[in-house]
């Protein structure tokens, strides 16, 4: 007796039940054979008396055994808890299914995806089966007994008896392999067609036939089978060439070295191969591809794979084939060779199994016999180590052709210039190292999907990041050994800064998706203090707002203490910064569940435990708003302005940016307020209103946005902000009005509130209003900024539509500014404008622009502010005349015309003044207006008497219609004045814009309203005529070229501009937060009114981007003008010469708005179209005279190519007349203008522009027009191209000189006189003399070097 080495407890004997050691198995041949079965597993049925000849060498527990329920063999790969294939109606199990994915069997599906490795646990077992010999016996089994012939005192049969010894795969195939014996001539094997059409077309049945197909014809023919998986290979790569036996003994340098010459002569079209992304199903081609594969090499055995000729040539011919040029077969062929390496893995962990379990016998018999002293077992444990021997060959040969698809195609695929093939790869690598395991300890894999982070595509970098952040995410690492999980820690280290990187990624997607990877703990706590405020100030200076939002995130969970401030489940913290330690142990922090919507669930509870609740969210809101305060005040100091941003990053997220009572509490608080919190400071008071700021503002946008369900929740937080703040708004302006910034942010919230509880019939305004319009009063008269004033005035006016006391306080507030101003708007020429004169016409302005006409009709008033910016136009033209004199005497200047005199205004105040009197012009006409439109008697009583309400005393109606278009008139020429004469660029700006706004508005009620004359003159369709005086039209002409004349150099093409919104830098509280109603131009007018930007006399230097700014503007006035003086004259003209090339990119798209007008109107009618081409003459004949040929031929291609390439019918004469008219003017005595003929020669651009006989008339008055100026047309070289062009190919050109000069210039006989061509010219006929070469040149040995020289002039001309 000895110990049964195999027992195991509880497991039966597989004897009779009594034996205490283990019973041999009998062998088939002779019944007193006996020999151990060296696969043997506990708990497996003995295969003795099953009817077994042998047993399952890789049978899993659990697994049924396949003898009796009729399955020949056993799924290789199954997994627990997947159905077993029998009854089902499966033929078998698909090999990689994966728990929770559908089956594609009854439902429909094509094909299944998923490939993925079988999960820790999975019995992932593989069924090694070699064709039989003629006896029966599995050869390949290494414990299969001998044939019946065997000795009787072998006991076990060598294994090397049994198997072949291995041998290295073959490189090639042996074309005499398939006539030495091995191949079965009755068998007809598979072919390319029949696999491509399952792979196309079938389903997963389909293509399950034809794998097992293949599968059989490997072991009956090798060759056959390579060729046929080559050949599909072929064929879906778009490619339909058959692979012969030939073409396989010539080998893959011959074969795909023809593949080019072959697409070529095919005439195939590799782009729309069935695998590509573009088609229709290229996603199922492809997974039935890899399907095949799978199922191919799954279905035969491990070590007939191995010891056969199968891998080796398909190996060599598939890494050929990923290396070849033709993008297509490269992507075809590295599907196949990442395939075929993944079912090679499967292979190798089955064999990895086998060996293992011989390793576990040997031990176990060694053991044996060094217990019992005796050598009964020595021949079973030498035949157990033959047999681990050759097991670790398999494994060995197994790896090393895995390794060699994966080391030749995963590196050099991974590169490809295609973005399909680098993601595919990428995403077969993912798929392989969860597989093997053993691939995370390999550098070289981790390496590569870390590089890959910085591929040129977006989708390859957003599935790499996906990959790393499948690495480190907290379950994932938990699953791991601890091994892989060590190896990827150290691996984070060194890879984290190519993830910091990728947060600045150009795409948010990339962004995002970086910042979620490094928001896991486990890269979180690896980080650098350099990479993590470059990481947390990203929830501030992000430009994406889901870049905002994942930062705001990571901060929640590395920055702010237990529980955070956002209601979401969060992991441990990697870091906390800025903060005391001490907050950490206080146990009512760490509560992590703060349910803010519990209400529902406490309605049961007792009303104590509904107090304490209560108090808890209470103290959680002030916890949460205290550490968000914490946060802006120290990562984002001086720039509160932009922590609207981080406001947007949480909103939704947490919900105390909500608990509008909180805020007003906090803000409010004192000396006296309780232990709980100290007082807060003036900064923190600050930065706290930017907050309730930001989070009013963002309600409010919500509710416009919203649509259903999410309106309805919109409204009732908004409604909640009104019942909580309005009440507490007195005692918060009394607050916050020694600070400017407060009060500003205060006004904003208050006008937001404000106007929501008076427009929304479902709020009540629950306030004092006695209260509220006196401390709206105060604010506007008393707070300099002009925002807080505008924003107080617009809560004021929406609080009068529902209080009438409110209405009162706005006219009292109206009238005492107008008394005020009338009184500063007359200073003392000594002592000039008092400190407080800005300030009220600044609060002029603003009442002006909200609801009421702060003259009251008065038109002295007016008058006097027009007096005003008269007086700065003759005191900037005395300016000027006094610098104009100094240049030229610079001892006779004086210094008195370069002093402002007191009475005149600075260029702050000119501003203001200029607003004020375009405001008030514009009220003027609208009451004007009003009643023309009401002029008859039934309705003029009416009209009248409500514009006498809105006058209240000061002003007399028949007076102010007698005098507006005086006022008006002397208005425009003020601005028309300030726009060519001041310093001051803003100014100068203002003052066109006002000019362009009168004209504008003169243009609108031309119909029943004349702002010309009191008489006024009646034009086209019954209006009124508006004109634009040609000093008007100078001076604004003279601003605008002064515009561009100072974006003309290089750099001005390069300046960064958006139509949509621009990006300027925040200072203190500006630009001030709105609902936006702040526009770019508004705001650099605003901070020059303010004097934010220079001195009393003039404003700073603009940069270079407001420059261009304010010269987009000033040319879309223009070019929305509704007046022909302006669109059509020569600011219309000036714009157009900015389609040039070499113009910054927004204003040749304004310029090309113009011509795009233009030409609509030119298909109206035939003066439009007159109007249309005259402009194009002379914007090119302006840009000739002022900056040269080449810009004018530069100019005349772009407005050309906007023609398109046919002309319309009705347009070609007046094309003919311009052009005709353009021609003739060029021609003069002094020759100046001849080169203008090549430019203008563009306009023809093809015979179908301009057709006969007016191309003759054209050429005719060419002629005449030369010999009228004493020229020779034959002798000028632009007028011999301009009339070889028009006249047509049969008519000779008329001779104004003697033949003799027509035998020099074109170099011919005088008895047959050139012909001149319009269109298909040779390069002999432009053979014609260049200005810079004699007429002694022209001998016949130097003909040729002219034609050439002619013909890349002419090809040069047409490129432009």
């Amino acid at each position: 007796e000895h110990l049964d080495p195999w027992a195991t407890p509880g497991v039966l004997s597989p004897g009779d039940g009594g034996h205490d050691h283990l019973e041999p198995l009998p062998t088939p041949a002779d019944g007193g054979h006996e020999h151990l079965d060296p696969w043997a597993t506990p708990g497996m049925l003995s295969p003795g008396e099953g009817g077994h000849d042998h047993l399952d060498t890789w049978a899993t527990p659990g697994v049924l055994s396949p003898g009796e329920v009729g399955h020949d063999q056993l799924d290789p790969w199954a997994t627990p808890g997947v159905l077993s294939p029998g009854e089902v109606g499966h033929d078998q199990l698909e090999p990689w299914a994966t728990p929770g994915v559908l089956s594609p069997g009854e439902i429909g599906q094509d094909q299944m995806e998923a490939r993925a490795a079988p999960a820790e646990g999975s019995h992932d077992q593989n069924e090694s089966r070699a064709a039989p010999d003629d006896g029966g016996k599995d050869q390949s089994d290494p414990s299969a007994v001998a044939a019946s012939g065997a000795d009787v005192g072998d006991v076990v049969v060598d294994a090397s008896d049994a198997v072949p010894p291995a041998s290295p795969l073959p490189g090639a195939l042996d074309e005499q392999a398939e006539t030495a014996g091995d191949v079965d001539s009755s068998h007809t094997p598979v072919t390319a067609g029949t696999i491509v059409e399952a792979v196309l077309n079938g389903g997963p049945a389909m293509v399950k036939s034809a794998a097992s197909e293949w599968a059989d014809t490997c072991g009956r023919n090798h060759a056959a089978a390579v060729r046929a998986a080559l050949g599909t290979t072929l064929e879906l790569a778009g490619l339909p060439f058959h692979l012969e036996a030939s073409d396989m003994a010539a080998g893959t340098q011959a074969v795909l070295g023809q593949l080019p010459d072959r697409v070529r002569e095919s005439f195939a079209d590799p782009a729309g191969y069935p695998l590509g992304p573009s088609q229709k199903y290229g996603r199922r081609t492809v997974l039935s591809f890899e399907r095949f594969w799978s199922l191919g090499l799954g279905a035969q055995s491990a070590v007939g794979l191995i010891e056969g000729r199968l891998l080796g040539p398909l190996c060599d011919w598939l890494l050929a084939m990923s290396q070849e040029p033709i993008r297509s077969l490269r992507h075809s062929a590295t599907i196949a060779s990442l395939a075929v390496a993944e079912a090679l893995g499967h292979h190798h962990q089955a064999l990895m199994r086998n060996k293992d379990t011989l390793q576990r016998q040997l031990e176990a018999a060694t053991a044996k016999r060094a217990q019992d002293g005796s050598g009964d077992g020595a021949r079973q444990e030498e035949q157990l180590k033959r047999n681990v021997a050759l097991a670790t060959t398999h494994v060995d040969e197994t790896l090393k052709v895995r390794t060699r698809l994966l080391e030749n195609i995963v590196p050099l695929r991974s590169r490809d210039i295609s973005e399909v093939i680098r993601l595919y790869t990428l995403c077969e690598v993912e798929r392989l190292m969860r597989q093997d395991p053993e691939m995370y300890m390999q550098n070289k894999w981790t390496a590569r999907v870390f590089l890959m982070i910085h591929d040129p595509s977006v989708d390859v970098r957003l599935k790499a990041l996906g990959v790393i952040h499948q690495w480190y995410a907290a379950g994932a690492m938990a699953r791991r050994s601890e091994a892989v999980q060590e190896h990827l820690s150290h691996f984070a280290q060194k890879g984290l800064s190519h993830l910091v990187e990728r947060v600045g990624d150009i795409d948010p997607r990339v962004a995002t998706a970086a910042l979620r990877c490094v928001r896991l703990p486990a890269l979180a706590e690896r980080l650098e203090d350099e990479e993590f405020d470059r990481i947390v100030n990203l929830c501030i200076g992000g430009r994406d707002v889901q870049v905002r939002e994942e930062a705001a995130l990571f901060v929640n969970a590395h920055v702010f203490q237990d529980p955070g401030i956002c209601a979401m489940p969060r992991a441990a913290p990697a870091r906390r910064a800025r903060r005391e330690e001490d907050d950490a142990a206080d146990p009512d922090v760490a509560m992590g569940d703060r349910d803010r919507g519990g209400d529902a669930e406490r309605d049961g509870e007792a009303p104590e435990a509904q107090a304490q609740d209560d108090v808890l969210e209470l103290y959680n809101s002030e916890t949460s708003l205290s550490m968000l305060l914490e946060y802006l005040e120290n990562y984002v100091g001086e720039h509160l302005r932009i922590s609207d941003r981080a406001v947007s990053a949480f909103w939704g997220k947490a919900p105390s940016l909500t608990h509008w009572s909180t805020m007003v509490n906090l803000c409010l608080i004192g000396d006296n307020r309780g232990v709980t919190m100290d007082p807060i400071s003036p900064k923190q008071r600050l930065v706290l209103l930017y907050i309730m700021e930001a989070a009013v503002r963002r309600a409010d946008e919500d509710l416009r946005l919203a649509r259903g369900a999410d309106k309805e929740a919109a409204l009732v937080r908004l409604g909640g902000a009104c019942t909580q703040i309005i009440p507490e708004l007195p005692r918060l302006f009394e607050i916050c009005r020694p600070e400017e910034q407060q009060s500003l942010l205060l006004g904003h919230i208050c006008k937001i509130l404000i106007e929501h509880a008076a427009d929304n019939a479902r709020s009540q305004l629950l306030v004092n209003p006695k209260a509220l319009c006196q401390i709206l009063r105060e604010a506007i008269l008393g707070q300099p900024p002009l925002d807080t004033a505008k924003y107080c005035a617009d809560a004021l006016l929406a609080l009068a539509r529902c209080f009438e006391e409110a209405k009162q306080t706005f006219f009292d507030l109206a009238k005492s500014v107008h008394i005020t101003c009338g009184e500063l708007l007359k200073p003392d020429p000594a002592e000039g404008f008092s400190g407080d004169a800005k300030l009220m016409i600044g609060r002029f302005v603003i009442l002006s622009n909200r609801g009421i006409d702060m003259t009251f009709g008065n038109i002295d008033m007016l008058n006097s502010i027009i007096v005003l910016l008269t007086s700065r136009v003759e005191w900037m033209q005395q300016r000027e005349l006094s610098a104009r004199s100094a240049e030229r005497a610079p001892e006779a200047a004086g210094e008195g015309g370069s002093v402002r005199p007191p009475a005149v205004p600075d260029a702050h105040l000119t501003l203001q003044l200029l607003e004020a009197a375009t405001t008030a012009v514009m009220w003027h006409v609208r009451m004007a207006y009003w009643v023309e439109a009401h002029s008859n008697p039934a309705d003029s009583g009416t009209a009248e008497s409500q514009v006498s309400e809105l006058l209240q005393g000061f002003g007399e109606l028949p007076k102010l219609r007698a005098e507006l278009p005086r006022a008006a008139l002397r208005l425009r020429e003020a601005c028309a004045g300030l726009a060519a004469a001041d310093w001051a660029t803003c100014v100068r700006f203002h003052a066109f814009s006002a000019y362009m706004s009168i004209l504008q508005l003169a243009v609108g009620v031309s119909e029943n309203l004349s702002l010309e004359s009191a008489e006024g003159v009646r034009g086209w369709g019954g209006t009124f005529e508006v004109t634009l005086p040609p000093s008007h039209q100078s001076a604004l002409w003279h601003f605008l070229n002064s515009l561009y004349v100072r974006l003309s150099d290089a750099e001005a093409g390069r300046l960064p501009f958006d139509a949509d919104g621009q990006r300027v830098e925040v200072k203190d509280v500006y630009p001030a937060p709105s609902q936006g109603t702040m526009t770019s131009a508004r705001f650099v007018t605003q901070k020059a009114m303010e004097g934010l930007t220079g001195g009393a006399d003039e404003e700073g230097p603009l940069d270079r981007d407001n420059e261009l700014l304010l010269a987009v503007l000033s040319s879309r006035m223009v070019l929305e003008s509704e007046l022909e003086d302006v669109y059509a004259g020569p600011l219309g003209i000036l714009l157009l010469t900015q389609c040039e090339r070499s113009r910054p990119r927004p204003l040749r798209e304004v310029s090309l708005n113009l011509l795009r007008k233009m030409k609509e109107f030119a298909r109206l009618t035939e003066e439009f179209a007159l109007q249309y081409f005259a402009m194009q003459k002379m914007a090119i004949d302006v840009l000739f005279r002022c900056a040269g040929l080449e810009a004018a031929t530069s100019l005349c291609a772009t407005l050309t190519r906007q023609w398109g390439p046919r002309l319309a019918e009705r347009l070609e004469r007046p094309l003919a007349a311009v052009f005709h008219d353009a021609v003739l003017s060029c021609i003069t005595p002094d020759k100046d203008r001849l080169p203008m003929l090549d430019v203008l020669m563009l306009w023809l651009k093809s015979d179908d522009f301009l057709k006969e006989p007016r191309t003759s008339e054209i050429a005719d008055g060419v002629l005449e027009r030369c010999a009228a100026a004493g020229l020779d047309a034959n002798r000028e070289y632009h007028i011999t191209r301009l009339v070889r062009r028009l006249l047509p190919m049969t008519q000779p050109m008329p001779m104004t000189q003697a033949p003799v000069a027509a035998v020099q210039v074109y170099g011919r006989e005088p008895a047959s006189p050139p012909m001149l061509r319009s269109n298909k010219r040779s390069a002999e006929d432009d053979r014609v003399a260049s200005p810079s070469i004699g007429l002694s040149a022209l001998s016949p040995g130097s003909e040729r070097a002219d034609a050439l020289e002619s013909e890349r002039k002419r090809m040069r001309m047409q490129e432009y």
